[in-house]
């Protein structure tokens, strides 16, 4: 037999006295009072303490501060955007210039009209980044993403034209 077994036979030859019988007198009031006695037992915290407790947490914000000032100007110094928005008007002019080698194959009338909405294309690039008070990579990359992708449908568009008016 395992203990298991055994405890469960000893609960059923005892279960009368454990589960029908009432507590003894006066055990609702003894547990009671033990009950208000932990509670009325709250450690108390001494002036000592609350100073200490206070010194530490000055420290440590004063730690926090210190980090947060160090990686601020560390994180300065290393700005990203001016990489971020080279990077996105070399993409930029690399479209245009693939688009211009598209153009000599185009009619004059639609070359100059093209290349006009195409030099409008860049200049808004150029004044949005100019004159925006946003300094941030998220703005950059959103500028240059829209014009870009614009003159990415432009060259679909002309290679498209281009091979239909080869096979025709």
């Amino acid at each position: 037999m395992n203990m298991h077994n055994i405890l469960e036979n000893k609960i059923r030859e005892h279960a009368g006295e454990i589960f029908g019988s009432e507590p003894q007198d006066g055990h609702r009031e003894r547990f009671a009072g033990m009950l208000s006695e932990t509670c009325n037992n709250k450690k108390r915290i001494s002036i000592r303490q609350i100073i200490s407790y206070a010194a530490i947490a000055a420290i440590f914000a004063g730690c926090v501060f210190f980090l947060y000032r160090t990686i601020n100007q560390d994180f300065i110094l290393d700005d990203p955007l001016p990489e971020v928005q080279n990077y996105y008007a070399m993409q930029l002019q690399d479209k245009i210039d693939a688009i211009e080698q598209l153009l000599e194959r185009v009619d004059e009338n639609d070359r100059m009209s093209l290349m006009a909405d195409i030099e409008n294309l860049q200049k808004e690039a150029e004044l949005s980044m100019a004159n925006s008070d946003e300094n941030n990579t998220a703005f950059v990359v959103m500028t240059y993403s829209s014009k870009i992708e614009a003159l990415q449908h432009i060259n679909n568009i002309l290679t498209d034209n281009l091979l239909t008016q080869k096979i025709n």
